[in-house]
């Protein structure tokens, strides 16, 4: 018997509520939704979910249990009839509440993967950023960010396949650039986009480099600085250049200097960190993975990818991951983390 099936609820055919919840362990708990019931407490209060919850069609849920629809929905490839089995809700309730959902928590907190001067790309919190980089071993005092970008396959579309099919990852799909900070949290992502297109050209269609020009400018800096002391910069492989506001590892037709080398091998030991983010929300929410059940034309393939970024990010403030230990910089607390736009 896998010794992982020992954690497995085995309470079935009950509406999720607080008292089901207190049935259920802390391992049982987290195996089903990715979070302990003091932490799903915690993430309700974050994020501010309407009780009840109506959908549409005059569907009503309780806070607790379409937040925990949506976490099983995404925490496993089951189909829509394991779950309501599991959950005693059918299956086109389900359908309702998870998609629902993942549209209102978008447009509620989707400006936290924009770059939000006022959160986790405050300048005060840049200058954290580059000290905890610096510390670790970064030969440069204004890196701040890690950025590069994932493909997430989906179907094959009925229409329009070469929008969305990549001869590089033979598959079809769509592209996401993502910012990866010291603390572990993805704090800025942009997407979706068409898998076809190069990284590059994410980068321009995003405005990432005019945000950075007006928006990262470090305190008691000069225009007539150089832009290492100018700006805070970001770090990617070769294929994105150099500006002002981005690093890129030494390029040379010829032999590199032991300097050269040597800079290249220090950004090479951080940058695994931007993938590692990319890791930590498929490795969390699996749903994301099953390429049988992303239909671009049928599914919110963006919304489920935004939304699992940000409860991956949810997670990470309540138990630091090992980006955060690894660089010594710790996230913001939940509240901090969810806070609303004035």
């Amino acid at each position: 018997m896998d010794d992982r099936s020992k954690s497995r609820p085995e309470i079935g055919g009950t509406k999720i509520s607080w008292q089901y919840l207190g049935k259920l362990t802390e391992e049982e708990c987290e195996w089903a939704f990715r979070f302990t019931q003091h932490e799903i407490r915690d993430l309700l209060d974050a994020l501010k979910i309407p009780n009840p919850f109506i959908t549409r069609s005059g569907s009503r849920f309780t806070d607790v249990e379409a937040l925990c629809l949506l976490l099983a929905r995404l925490r496993m490839a089951e189909d829509q009839f394991s779950l309501s089995t599991k959950y005693d809700r059918c299956q086109a309730g389900i359908s309702e509440i998870t998609n629902e959902l993942s549209v209102w928590i978008e447009k509620k907190w989707g400006h936290l993967l924009d770059w939000d001067e006022h959160g986790l790309m405050h300048p005060d919190r840049l200058r954290e950023y580059a000290d905890a980089f610096n510390e670790y071993g970064v030969p440069c005092r204004s890196l701040v960010a890690l950025i590069d970008c994932t493909i997430r396959p989906t179907c094959r579309p009925v229409r329009f396949q070469e929008l969305a099919y990549t001869g590089y990852k033979k598959c079809h799909g769509l592209k996401f650039q993502a910012l990866v900070i010291p603390n572990g949290l993805i704090a800025v992502l942009h997407g979706p986009f068409r898998a076809p297109q190069n990284d590059m050209g994410v980068y321009a269609e995003s405005m990432l480099a005019q945000t950075m020009l007006e928006k990262a400018i470090q305190p008691r800096s000069l225009p007539t600085d150089p832009p290492e002391r100018r700006y805070f910069q970001i770090y990617r492989d070769a294929a994105y250049g150099v500006s002002p506001t981005m690093l890129s590892p030494f390029l040379s037709p010829g032999e590199l200097t032991a300097a050269q080398k040597a800079w290249n091998l220090a950004m090479g030991k951080v940058r695994i960190s931007v993938e590692h983010g990319f890791g930590l929300v498929a490795q969390q929410f699996p749903f994301i993975n099953c390429v049988w059940k992303q239909k671009i034309w049928g599914t919110r393939c963006g919304t489920f990818y935004k939304v699992a970024t940000l409860l991956t990010n949810a997670k990470a403030c309540l138990r630091p991951n090992q980006t955060a230990i690894r660089y010594g910089c710790m996230p913001p607390e939940l509240k901090e983390y969810f806070y609303e736009r004035m």
